[in-house]
């Protein structure tokens, strides 16, 4: 009996030893967090090149042209191409045919003087049809308002050309710079005429100023909106003549059709249309009719709006026109002369080496370089007898593209309705 006692005993120790003990911890093993790759963003879609784009880019135009130009392989290029129809409005591009086959006797010099360039173009853009190369002319306006926006054109100045007056807005080349101003005769005049623009809207000037018709010509319809743009300069010119200022014109009123003039500049417009000016069909009309050798010195033959370049003829004994320069506001308007290529043009190096020639080499330039004409570059000298071109730069003002984009069509609708509102 104390033997079965002990033994129960001893399994109740037992027991509780190892209840008490427990079970060893177990350690689980983790495996070290894994490194996330940083967070990145995902990559700019990119806008794809519209197929002008892309032409311009596939031949080195506008934002893609290259800093330095491998004129050999634009060369090789463009005998390939064999030929550059360059459209211009001046009859003078005749006289570089010959200079430029001198120098690339490979490529045929095409086109040349050409009415309705920016009509030509426009078509042959909207028709997938291009046949022009290269843009040669003026009408700023509707380079920057209408081609552009419209990726028709394309902007190129060969490496080296240094012309200040360009921006990344206006980048196209230039060419040139051309002074209007007003012309009178000098056999019957010893001086000019008048002192102050406003003297032309006077009875003395009724039927006597000339002009080419800006009804018919809508870049001369955006060299007259410049006036407009200096409406300050045409109010102190007012007040310097009068002595009052330009709202106590009697037609500073609004007229029978209820336009109202804003400001000096439309003034002078105004005043201008309803002087009975005399329309003529082009510049060499205008010269003829006030400044015609043997014209009869007792009748004042009056003033015609034209290049200064007519002293040229002037020079020749052709005619007996002279500049007004020392009239007030300014003495002329300063219209610019533009380079460009035209998109998917046939050609584009052949293009290429045309403005080149024309922007570098003297014979390029030679027709055109007379006095009234300025080079947009410093380093090219001014022609013999001309103003220095800050003197010249100082008594102008120049045409700004943009504004005339955005008024010409004002300016003819308010020219028009003062032709019909004339006292």
């Amino acid at each position: 009996m104390k033997a079965f006692v002990k033994l129960i005993t001893l399994v109740v120790l037992f027991s509780l030893v190892v209840s008490c003990g427990g079970t060893p911890a177990t350690t689980v093993a983790t495996e070290p967090p894994a490194t996330q790759p940083p967070a990145t963003q995902p990559p700019a879609t990119e806008v794809p090149l519209t197929a002008a784009e892309q032409w311009a880019k596939d031949n080195g135009l506008g934002p893609y042209q290259p800093a330095e130009e491998d004129w050999a392989a634009v060369e090789a290029a463009a005998k390939l191409e064999g030929s550059v129809c360059v459209y211009s409005n001046s009859s003078k591009i005749a006289k570089v045919v010959d200079a430029w086959n001198e120098l690339y006797p490979d490529i045929a010099l095409d086109c040349g003087d050409t009415d309705d360039i920016a009509v030509k173009m426009q078509a042959e853009q909207e028709a997938g049809n291009v046949v022009g190369d290269v843009w040669y002319q003026s009408s700023g306006h509707i380079l920057y308002g209408l081609f552009v926006p419209n990726q028709w054109i394309w902007s190129y100045v060969p490496p080296g050309v240094v012309e200040p007056e360009l921006t990344p807005e206006q980048p196209f080349a230039i060419a040139r710079h051309s002074i209007d101003v007003w012309g009178y005769n000098n056999e019957v005049d010893a001086a000019c005429p008048f002192t102050n623009w406003w003297e032309l809207t006077e009875p003395k000037f009724t039927g006597k100023v000339y002009m080419e018709d800006p009804m018919t010509n809508v870049s001369d319809m955006a060299k007259w909106a410049t006036v407009v743009q200096h409406a300050d300069e045409m109010a102190t010119a007012y007040k310097d003549l009068y002595g009052v200022d330009w709202t106590t014109d009697p037609a500073a009123a609004p007229d029978a059709f209820g336009q109202t003039v804003d400001n000096a500049g439309w003034l002078f417009l105004k005043k201008l249309a309803q002087n009975q000016p005399g329309i003529e069909p082009g510049g060499d009309e205008v010269d003829a009719a006030y400044a015609t050798l043997g014209m009869d010195p007792t009748v004042e033959p009056g003033v015609g709006w034209t290049g200064w370049d007519s002293v040229e003829a002037t020079a020749d004994g052709e005619i007996a026109m002279a500049p007004c320069l020392d009239v007030k506001p300014v003495f002329g308007l300063e219209k610019t002369t533009y380079l460009g290529i035209a998109a998917f043009a046939p050609h584009p190096n052949a293009a290429k080496l045309f403005i080149n020639f024309t922007l570098t080499t003297e014979k390029g330039q030679k027709p055109w370089m007379k006095v009234g004409v300025y080079s947009a570059q410093p380093s090219r000298p001014v022609p013999e007898g001309a103003l220095p071109f800050e003197e010249m730069h100082a008594g102008t003002w120049a045409t700004d593209p943009v504004f005339g984009w955005e008024w010409a069509a004002k300016v003819r609708d308010f020219w028009a309705i003062s032709l019909l509102s004339a006292p």
